[in-house]
């Protein structure tokens, strides 16, 4: 019986965008949110919206219209004005921010171009950025999204209605599931709250308690340092020493990491001279911070080079901007590690391209060689990629022509990856799209 219904869900999910009005999902608006937590969030909605909706994304919109549009905001009739002749009916407009508190806004705006109005506007907050995952996303905003039931047009036929039947019973067990889901979403939310509550009562009283010893330590500290005035101004002068000779090591470390002398530097600062040395003043928390920060970031910076040595992209991009915020934390400005962080980046990238062209990942390593090219305009390995992409695409076809007898799941992947790497006006896109449409009917 489920197989009958995902089988059913399927077909629907292909009959129905021949009839869906079209939406412009447009580039997403983010405010007071890390820029690398802003792009996951907005990643998780175009998702949940793609699922609901047939949607252009602001992706495949040139950025000269990108700019034109970007003028609109939630003005309808602008909106109108400029966006008219458009293969799109509506746009959908998102705000992406988090407030005081770090809990995260998600707003979104959907605007009818024709009737020159706002068709919806809402807008739910997160704890936190982690739990703005895809599948909390779909469960709380598709309540919202089902407003948007209504953008279709077209003449139906007869099967398409029998087929509409169906959907409205597939849509009627949707909805009775995630009426489940969020019982069980708001029961959770609950037992959250009441442990988050406990958790800070009892956070509460251990800072209380820490306070009171704090305190009762401070006294104790008093008391003897008024008996041991001779002692301490002994020490005190032996403190200043420490202090300058941290101070010269600090700067010396410094120097090193600005020439790249990475390994050296981290001799240096480890070495029993200096970590020996306490001023019991600023210093003391500098030279820690600096050991810290140029461990984590040698640490760091060796898996990129291990990634670029064994051409693995993960170890590469996963670490570079770590690497690249660690460095400018140790030298303002970034040592020489930052005059090269667009090359590894790029080849990052490279390698990430590969790694998806290989799994046949096609549409992934598109958007790899994009972003290497986008980043080093001279990587001539991925503008190449880029520019050979008509003998791709036809390597594709025939790739999706042989498979598509026995394993015809496989040559619709394959299918729908040339629709997504190159523009209609290609012929193998029109044979694609051909070759769709008789294996989905």
């Amino acid at each position: 019986m489920k197989k009958k219904i995902f089988m059913l869900a399927l077909m629907i999910s292909f009959i129905l965008p021949a009839y869906a009005d079209t939406v412009l999902f447009m580039k997403p608006v983010t405010k007071e949110i890390e820029k690398s937590d802003a792009n996951k969030i907005v990643k998780n909605l175009e998702s949940v919206v793609a699922s609901k909706l047939n949607i252009v994304s602001y992706k495949d919109v040139s950025k000269a219209k990108l700019k034109k549009f970007g003028k609109c905001g939630m003005k309808a009739e602008c909106w109108s004005e400029n966006a008219s002749d458009e293969d799109f009916q509506y746009v959908l407009l998102s705000l992406v921010s988090m407030n005081e508190d770090e809990e995260v806004i998600v707003r979104l705006v959907l605007i009818n171009i024709e009737d020159e109005d706002v068709v919806d506007d809402n807008k739910k907050t997160y704890d936190d950025v982690d739990s703005v995952t895809e599948k909390v996303l779909f469960s709380q905003q598709i309540k919202r999204l089902s407003v948007y039931d209504d953008i279709k047009g077209g003449k139906k036929s007869k099967n398409d209605k029998e087929v509409d039947k169906r959907t409205k019973k597939l849509e009627e067990e949707r909805k009775k599931r995630e009426r489940e889901l969020e019982r069980q979403r708001e029961e959770e939310e609950r037992l959250e709250k009441e442990r988050r509550k406990k958790q800070r009562m009892e956070e509460e009283r251990q800072r209380r308690e820490e306070e009171e010893e704090i305190a009762r330590l401070e006294k104790e500290r008093a008391r003897r340092e008024s008996e041991k005035k001779k002692e301490q101004a002994s020490k005190k002068q032996s403190l200043k020493d420490n202090a300058k000779k941290l101070e010269k090591a600090r700067e010396l470390v410094l120097e090193m990491c600005t020439e790249g002398k990475y390994n050296a530097a981290i001799k240096a600062i480890t070495s029993e001279k200096v970590s020996n040395l306490r001023c019991e003043c600023e210093e003391d928390a500098k030279i820690l911070a600096l050991k810290t920060q140029l461990l984590n970031f040698n640490r760091t910076r060796e898996q990129i080079l291990k990634g670029i040595e064994v051409k693995n992209s993960s170890l590469i991009l996963d670490n570079i901007e770590a690497a690249k915020a660690l460095d400018n934390e140790i030298v303002e400005g970034g040592t020489e590690f930052s005059q090269k962080v667009d090359q590894y980046a790029a080849t990052g990238w490279l390698a990430r391209g590969k790694e998806m062209e290989k799994a046949n990942k096609y549409v992934e390593a598109n958007e790899a060689f994009e972003k290497c090219v986008e980043i080093d305009p001279e990587k001539t390995e991925c503008s190449d990629w880029l520019n050979s992409k008509d003998k791709i695409v036809k390597a594709i076809y025939d790739k999706a022509s042989v498979t598509k007898n026995f394993n015809p799941t496989k040559a619709k992947e394959l299918l729908r990856s040339i629709l997504k790497i190159v523009t209609a006006e290609n012929e193998y896109y029109k044979k694609a799209e051909q070759d769709l449409q008789q294996l989905e009917y």
